[in-house]
């Protein structure tokens, strides 16, 4: 075949000639949108740091063009020529299902993640834009994580090492729902293991005693000593009667009771009467004869532990007391009955004197109700009872 010659005075050529004018104008006019592959290298015109610490991988593997996958094109310039918006571009490498738990962190939800990411670089570890725990303190209040007493791990900045940052099966963003993700530090046999259980530590509640970040009181409780078990245990029963154990009085619930577990009955730190020892004198107790109550360790037989309306904690008065125990000696003439057939008096509202003491006539005016040296636990030396009447009854 023959090509054809166009020679410049032909029409033809003119035609040819005023198209490539037109096509070169109309390129430079209104530039068609590039491809990620013909712009590799954006820092030829953008002013970009690729260099640090830290470096989003994906720079490292895709380029810039990996996200803005729209460079130069008018319509995507608000978007920043991403590919997408907020957190859904994000989720084009991530996965979802981590973010996305029954409970999410707010701005998480919100497609914030630059508010805690730099997309980009960054001098601190996962492209965070401040170190923990200052960028928590970007949104939450520094003060409730500052008082006398401190969690260690709040202390240490550890906020990661009990919340998830971004979703979680469980409140509060919690790694694991109390106890388990107190467990992860503390030792469970602590709390655990024992015959009797304080139910709020049973049920896992260890957040309704202690407050986890910080507190103004120690082992970070949320109340100061008996306010703190007031806030379960009924105030007027405990505190409420005229005489209040003096331990009671001072608040000093766990002088008495282990606040978590024990194998005792009621949480008691010891059994009765050793407990009851490490305030009151042991010698008085433990004389020749003891009273079986008080062998036996049954101190809450005859007095209250917390509070009450009689002198010595006692549960009744003295004699009703006594007669639970000893029905017959308010039946039948007692100790004198071979002399008057009314037998001793054992009571007397009038105060009489005994032993050079004004007081009032009762079973403990002759009896010890702990322990004695005496038989029949006389309160005064007598190997037999009509030896005990020359204490009150002087001879003349």
């Amino acid at each position: 075949m023959h090509s054809r010659n166009i020679s410049r005075q032909s029409p033809q050529y003119f035609v040819v000639i005023v198209s490539m004018v037109f096509f070169f104008i109309a390129g430079f006019l209104y530039p068609q949108p590039v491809s990620a592959k013909q712009v590799p290298d954006c820092s030829k015109c953008h002013k970009i740091k690729f260099e640090g610490k830290h470096v989003h991988p994906i720079i490292t593997s895709g380029g810039c063009v990996a996200c803005h996958t729209r460079p130069h094109e008018k319509d995507a310039k608000p978007m920043k020529f991403l590919f997408a918006r907020d957190q859904n571009l994000c989720y084009a490498c991530h996965d979802q299902t981590k973010f996305t738990l029954k409970s999410q962190h707010p701005p998480v939800m919100a497609g914030q993640c630059s508010a805690c990411h730099d997309p980009h670089l960054s001098d601190n570890e996962k492209l965070l834009v401040m170190t923990v725990p200052e960028l928590c303190f970007n949104c939450h209040d520094k003060t409730k994580f500052e008082n006398k007493s401190v969690h260690p791990p709040v202390a240490g900045g550890m906020c990661l090492s009990c919340h998830n940052p971004h979703s979680s099966a469980n409140v509060k963003l919690l790694l694991a729902d109390p106890p388990d993700l107190c467990l992860l530090c503390h030792d469970k046999n602590l709390v655990s293991g024992k015959k009797n259980v304080h139910p709020p530590v049973a049920g896992g509640m260890c957040t309704s005693c202690h407050a986890p970040h910080a507190s103004k009181e120690q082992k970070l409780l949320l109340a100061d000593g008996p306010d703190l078990c007031f806030l379960c245990h009924e105030k007027k029963t405990i505190h409420g009667g005229k005489i209040v154990h003096a331990p009671v009085a001072a608040g000093m619930c766990t002088s008495c009771h282990l606040p978590h577990q024990s194998d005792n009955g009621k949480l008691l730190a010891g059994e009765r009467p050793g407990l009851c020892f490490n305030c009151h004198d042991r010698s008085g107790f433990e004389k020749a004869n003891v009273h079986p109550p008080v062998a036996a360790g049954m101190c809450d037989s005859c007095h209250l532990s917390h509070t009450g309306k009689r002198k010595f904690l006692l549960l009744k008065s003295v004699n009703a007391l006594c007669y639970t125990c000893h029905p017959h000696v308010k039946t039948t003439p007692h100790v004198i009955n071979g002399i008057t057939t009314a037998g001793h008096p054992l009571k007397k509202k009038k105060r009489v004197r005994i032993n050079n003491k004004l007081t009032r006539l009762s079973c403990i005016s002759c009896h010890n109700p702990h322990s004695s040296d005496s038989i029949r636990l006389f309160r005064y030396p007598a190997d037999a009872p009509m030896k005990l009447c020359v204490y009150c009854h002087k001879k003349s």
